[in-house]
This record gives C-alpha cells, structure tokens and sequence, in this order.
C-alpha cells in the first residue's frame, strides 16, 4: 500500500456551498436563539428589580443612548465570528466529502490506483483509511483478474 501523502492547502472555504451555508445558517439560528434566552431572561430578572425600584430604570433609558449602540455593534462581532466558525467547521467536513466524491468518479472510471489522502485537521480520517484499504484490495483483484485473463 503507498502510504505516501502529498500535502495540500485548500485555497477555498466554501466547497459544497449549499451545504456549507445550511451549516453556517443553523449555527446563526443557534446563536440567535441563545441571544434571545438570554436577553429574555435579563429582562424577566430585572422587571422585578426595576419595579421596586423605578428611578433605576429611569436612570437606565438616559444612559441607553449611549449603551445601545455599543451592543448592537458587539452583537453583530459575535454573529461574525460565529458565521466564520461555522464556515471553517463545515470546511473540515465539506472537503473531505468532495474528495471522496471526485475519487470516486476516477473508481467508476476504473481507476483503482487513486487513492483519498486528507488534511490532518480534517473530519472523516478514520472512513479515508478504510476507503483506501478497499482500493489496495480492489486493485490487487482486479490485477489477479487481469493476469487470469492473459492466462487463458
């Protein structure tokens, strides 16, 4: 078995785009949903603290002009680096599925000398060593089958 890795670089982040923005879309809804819970359960602890105490909040609606701003501008950093995450995460599992994909193409080619060779950072590692291991096996039968045929 070659056990030989070239290395390379992938130049892109979006691989298999419409699978990558659905991961990237649902790790937003994820984000949004907690900023919700938490902006929820803020407001439901300080009702009651504003409440008793109605100068506080008064105080507070002075000081928001200059607050809010300030959120909205950390809150829109930390969709950004969550979408960026999300991105980079997905690429881990999105190139590995490509390469796997255009491997397989040269097998129905009839290829069975191309073999899958990963990332070291990259999801699916374990499916690469298998997937390789079934080619070696592939291409020995399919050598034993040519050399019968000559044989005859």
């Amino acid at each position: 078995m070659n056990d030989t890795k070239k290395p390379y670089k992938r130049s892109i982040i979006f691989i298999k785009k419409q699978m990558q923005l659905k991961f990237v879309f649902l790790a937003l809804l994820l984000a949004l949903f907690c900023v919700m819970m938490c902006v929820y359960e803020f407001l439901s602890l300080t009702q009651t603290f504003f409440h008793a105490h109605p100068v506080l909040l008064q105080e507070l609606m002075e000081q928001s002009g200059r607050i809010l701003p300030l959120a909205l501008i950390k809150l829109i950093i930390f969709f950004a680096v969550v979408a960026i995450l999300a991105a980079v995460l997905s690429n881990r599992i999105a190139g590995p599925l490509y390469r796997f994909e255009s491997t397989c193409r040269e097998i129905a080619k009839g290829n069975y000398k191309v073999r899958i060779h990963l990332r070291d950072g990259d999801g699916l590692r374990s499916l690469e060593k298998e997937f390789n291991l079934m080619l070696e096996s592939l291409d020995k039968s399919e050598n034993a089958d040519g050399e019968h045929k000559d044989e005859k």
